[in-house]
């Protein structure tokens, strides 16, 4: 358990970096909320560091679930699912919403 946390928490910087790349890539241009094309595209390096935070990030959900499975399965599964949306979403999302906040609209 005490490692798919630490993996998790591997998985959650990667995430970050790959964000803030994205951010500063895009400067001066709005980036997507949620879904849509960005308006440069990602560097191979940000696409490198969100598949290996995605796959992390799995592996350690699994691991978590698996802890679960045989007293608590819905728990196991509900904590895997919300280390899932936490971890691979919340980075992008309040990257994305403190990047949009600052361009300027006049330049759009």
């Amino acid at each position: 358990m005490t490692v798919a946390v630490l993996v998790m928490v591997v998985a959650l910087v990667l995430h970050c970096v790959a964000a803030k790349t994205v951010s500063r890539e895009n400067r001066d241009r709005l980036l997507p909320t949620t879904l849509g094309p960005y308006p440069v595209r990602p560097a191979r390096k940000v696409r490198r560091l969100q598949t290996i935070g995605w796959l992390l990030s799995l592996w350690a959900a699994l691991r978590i679930a698996g802890v679960f499975w045989s007293t608590q399965p819905w728990l196991g599964m509900g904590l895997a699912v919300l280390a899932i949306l936490v971890i691979n979403g919340a980075p992008s999302l309040i990257v994305t919403l403190m990047h949009n906040r600052r361009v300027d609209p006049s330049l759009i």
